[in-house]
């Protein structure tokens, strides 16, 4: 804003009030006089440019006080100073006003670009929960099913290798027998026991046995897979002053509190199987 000095412009409008009222009195006393008042074309044929009239006493209105020329021009050249005044500081205020604007528009862009990324931003991190959340739960269940499976795959493995050494005594008797009767049975098929290949099948079922170093380091996971969660942080109320900006006001420019602000964190909580 720019501010007129206050001295030089009371004056100014004092002295253009009193030149308003000597104009008004010469012009009244001049009728008086039988003489026509001067007007604008009246001015123009009668009133000299460069002519100078000195004020005028109370005694000497009638007889000696000038036609109005010298008041009216007065009284033209401070409305000339004024309108100038006035001119320049709507100029200013006009150029601050454009200022104001463009820089409002400014913030407005910023504001929309911002506002954009973070609903993006506030979109993703939901989703990225939300898919962690899924994601969780399927490995619990699936930790869950992977440790029973363990057990069932133990629980065959002894099956088998009690079969295979079933199987393998039970052609170590039939070797001994053909090798029994090789004299007396009349036809005898030929038959070995592949000890070999047996010992080899009941050294891979057997599980590898792990030193007691090892033992000590293995450790078992744990049942439940720890879920990602999402807590809303506090926010500061928005300021009167912000809410006041008419720019604010009509565009709706919020301080983004209807866009949480979320701290992911961990939680660790007991889930049901999924079926």
């Amino acid at each position: 804003m720019i501010d007129l000095e206050a001295g030089p412009r009371c004056a100014d409008l004092n002295y253009l009030f009193y030149l308003f009222i000597f104009s008004a009195v010469c012009t009244r006393l001049q009728k008086q006089d039988g003489r026509q008042p001067s007007g604008h074309t009246h001015m123009k044929k009668h009133c000299r440019t460069h002519t100078h009239f000195p004020l005028c006493a109370d005694d000497d209105w009638v007889s000696k006080c000038p036609s109005g020329c010298r008041l009216q021009g007065l009284i033209s050249q401070m409305e000339s100073k004024v309108e100038r005044k006035l001119t320049k500081l709507c100029k200013t205020a006009k150029k601050h006003e454009d200022a104001k604007e463009k820089s409002m528009a400014a913030m407005t862009h910023v504001y929309n670009h911002n506002r954009r990324f973070l609903v993006s931003r506030y979109v993703s991190e939901m989703k990225f929960v939300e898919q962690s959340e899924v994601l969780a739960l399927n490995l619990t269940v699936l930790r869950k099913r992977s440790s029973k499976l363990s057990l069932k795959l133990k629980e065959v493995n002894r099956d088998v290798q009690k079969q295979l050494v079933d199987l393998y005594r039970t052609e170590v008797e039939v070797d001994v027998q053909l090798r029994a009767c090789s004299g007396s049975c009349k036809l005898v098929f030929p038959f070995s026991v592949d000890h070999h290949s047996f010992h080899t099948l009941q050294t891979d079922l057997r599980p590898r046995d792990k030193t007691p170093h090892q033992r000590r380091k293995v450790v078992s996971p744990p049942e439940d897979v720890p879920h990602m969660k999402l807590q809303t942080l506090d926010e500061h109320p928005t300021s009167p002053e912000y809410k006041s900006i008419p720019t604010v006001r009509r565009e709706l420019l919020t301080q983004f509190e209807d866009i949480p602000q979320n701290r992911v964190f961990m939680e660790d909580f007991e889930t049901e199987e999924l079926h």
